[in-house]
């Protein structure tokens, strides 16, 4: 089932925009981040509360839905990777 509310971004795209917004990060630990939060998503990882993960910010925050991690009720065009949109 697709989600919803989201803008699908390519992992290279996203990184891109993340490291000119954080400067001092990692390039690899970011994509390390993203590739193992995407791994587990397509395994059926589930935050705590049983809903999907959000990649992105699982990538950076722990595994968790995008609810549990911004304290918001549903993404406005907020990112996620593209492979998890589908």
């Amino acid at each position: 089932m697709p989600k919803t509310g989201f803008l699908p971004i390519s992992i290279d795209a996203f990184v891109a925009s993340y490291l000119k917004n954080n400067p001092g990060e990692d390039r690899d630990a970011i994509t390390a981040g993203l590739k193992d939060a995407l791994k587990a998503y397509k395994r059926g990882v589930k935050c705590s509360c049983g809903a999907p993960l959000w990649v992105i910010g699982s990538a950076v925050s722990g595994y968790g839905c995008f609810t549990c991690i911004t304290m918001e009720a549903v993404p406005d065009s907020d990112y996620e990777i593209d492979e998890a949109c589908e």
